[in-house]
């Protein structure tokens, strides 16, 4: 008898402080996307099972239940998480840097390549989710052109950089190094081992000083 989900989900009336269970719970919903992402790496999203969740997890298919209801919603956390993860970290880098347009772009374009979100594990399961999108169209805003407010900011930092009625061609630009730095990624996840980080971002500002000569980056 599965009984952990149920001790977990006990009321104040068992003796166990709140924040106690609050934190517990916070614990373990954890650990179960970190098993959901361990499962993802090594079989693919289809192949990431609630019995391989469990065995990395070490917790029991009632946890699953009680945190997430199902498995699919688990995967859907997952892969959410992700996403925060990178927004936050490009939206952290940017604010650190000046206003200049030119730095907002250096900025943003180097926090692509930072090992904590491009790294072997976020590529594999970055890629297995994008693979999945055709029969699972619920994954296309976390892994479809990265998100929408990194492809707003970069847009922003293009218009600030092409100047005054050049709209089309700032838009233009954007989704030119959007898409570079998306095969970067590529790259990266075909060859780990082989990638040059310093190697790849110049790459990035070189193509950055030919469609916006009057700038320095």
């Amino acid at each position: 008898m599965d009984t952990a989900g149920k001790e977990e989900s006990a009321g104040p009336q068992d003796g166990v402080p709140d924040r106690v269970r609050a934190r517990k719970k916070a614990q373990h919903r954890s650990l179960l996307i970190h098993a959901a992402g361990d499962a993802v790496l090594n079989h693919g999203v289809r192949g990431a099972t609630i019995d391989r969740i469990q065995q990395v997890s070490g917790l029991s298919r009632g946890m699953i239940s009680l945190h997430f209801g199902s498995k699919e919603n688990l995967l859907m956390a997952l892969i959410e998480q992700l996403a925060e993860e990178y927004t936050e970290n490009w939206r952290a880098a940017v604010d650190l840097s000046s206003k200049d347009p030119a730095h907002r772009l250096v900025a943003l374009m180097r926090a692509d390549f930072a090992p904590s979100v491009l790294n072997r594990r976020n590529m594999v399961i970055w890629f297995a989710f994008r693979a999945e999108t055709p029969a699972n169209p619920q994954y296309r805003p976390f892994v479809d052109s990265r998100e929408s407010n990194f492809r707003q900011a970069m847009t922003d930092i293009c218009r600030a950089l092409s100047g005054p009625q050049k709209e089309r061609e700032a838009e233009q630009r954007a989704y030119a190094l959007t898409a570079l730095l998306e095969g970067m990624w590529a790259d990266f996840h075909l060859n780990p081992d082989t990638f040059d980080r310093d190697e790849a971002l110049e790459t990035c500002l070189l193509t950055a000083r030919s469609l916006f000569p009057g700038h320095r980056f």
